[in-house]
């Protein structure tokens, strides 16, 4: 009887996102500055959406008590697909990127893939990483 129950409890506290077939992804941010605002990832799922306001789903993290050497960790779970990052230390906590009249970042930001804009934004296809069944890690430098 007691044998049932703790194959029972296990089976309860094994990680349900493994058996839906879900993947972790972990966001590396590096060169963040000071303990101000929050640190925001946007995910895309496709190139129509992307850098708009259609992004798949979105992390807000607090940089006070999480950034440790300028560097912030944030994790998420997706199922497995293509998909692209944008994140931003959003300094002044209004939720939006701040940009010049032009459209350049004000805030530090960048891509997965480490992607930097040329002239223009760059294209989701060079921005977009496959998450699988294993963790997957971006690691963003922002600019």
């Amino acid at each position: 009887m007691h044998t049932r129950i703790a194959i029972a409890l296990l089976l309860a506290t094994s990680a349900p996102a493994a058996l839906a077939g879900d993947a972790n992804l972990r966001v590396v941010g590096t060169g963040i500055e000071g303990s101000a605002g929050s640190f925001i990832v946007r995910v895309y799922q496709d190139a129509d959406a992307w850098l708009g306001d259609g992004w798949r789903t979105q992390k807000v993290v607090a940089v006070a008590g999480h950034a440790k050497d300028g560097t912030i960790s944030v994790e998420l779970t997706l199922p497995p697909g293509e998909y692209a990052l944008s994140v931003f230390h959003d300094v002044d906590d209004d939720g939006r990127l701040a940009r010049n009249f032009i459209g350049i970042p004000k805030e530090p930001a960048g891509l997965s893939n480490n992607v930097r804009p040329k002239f223009g934004p760059p294209r989701f296809k060079d921005a977009k990483f496959s998450v699988g069944t294993t963790p997957v890690e971006q690691r963003i430098a922002l600019d």
